[in-house]
């Protein structure tokens, strides 16, 4: 393909994923107030911590960029197969009978990894939370809480990618497994490091939201090795 023709086609796939995203948004703007609903059980109202529309247009906006981010997570194996599917021209045959197990794997990491900052947003809430003095009145907004949750949410469903990437990475030859595991430690204390500041001072939370990312760094030097075979037995073809 010329340079035009990628630009075309490149093109196509965003008016596809821009339609995609669309419908996906429709549909969950038809749920937004189950949605809203569903995330705001996260934070541990009481009788001095609330949520609050401090800003009229406050309610409306949260529920469209509800819709947005749970639109994007609906329709994620259809808007990841049109990425990949302006990849596949540049790749080999092989390669490309990979792509539906790549959509597959990609999809379900990416929001296996938002179930994962769900699970741990409370743990982040009460840390900050912790902030606040005897006597004092939390009110916080509905709008900036809802998108902070939307943030950890994405972040990890991007995250809990890391293992997919790595392995693009070494099959490019960015990095090598050697290289991960020399610089494994780090990213232990890394990991360790995260974990401890968005949970309370105890070890059990700091385990349980540490042990599946580092869980993750070791996925991907177990892919990284199967890309440097792949890449020396495409080599001695």
């Amino acid at each position: 393909m010329s340079f035009l023709q990628h630009l075309e086609e490149l093109r196509r796939r965003l008016i596809r994923i821009i339609l995609i995203l669309t419908v996906g948004t429709v549909v969950c703007l038809i749920f937004a107030d189950r949605l809203v609903e569903f995330l705001t059980s996260t934070f541990p109202a009481t009788d001095t911590v609330h949520l609050a529309l401090l800003q009229p247009t406050e309610g409306f906006m949260v529920y469209l960029k509800v819709a947005l981010i749970g639109g994007i997570f609906l329709t994620t194996p259809f808007w990841l197969w049109q990425f990949w599917g302006f990849i596949s021209p540049g790749l080999y045959d092989r390669e490309r009978r990979v792509i539906v197990p790549v959509v597959v794997a990609s999809s379900a990491a990416f929001l296996l990894g938002a179930v994962f900052g769900y699970f741990i947003l409370p743990y982040g809430v009460k840390y900050f939370l912790s902030f606040t003095t005897q006597g004092m009145i939390v009110t916080w907004s509905l709008a900036k809480y809802v998108s902070f949750e939307l943030q950890i949410l994405v972040a990890f469903g991007l995250t809990f990618e890391l293992p997919l990437v790595i392995y693009a990475a070494a099959m490019l030859g960015i990095v090598t497994p050697a290289q991960l595991r020399h610089y494994r430690r780090h990213a232990i204390v890394a990991i360790l490091i995260v974990g401890g500041i968005i949970t309370p001072p105890d070890v059990l939370s700091q385990i349980a939201v540490s042990a599946p990312l580092i869980g993750l760094y070791e996925v991907g030097i177990i892919l990284a090795a199967m890309a440097l075979r792949r890449r020396a037995a495409r080599g001695r073809r």
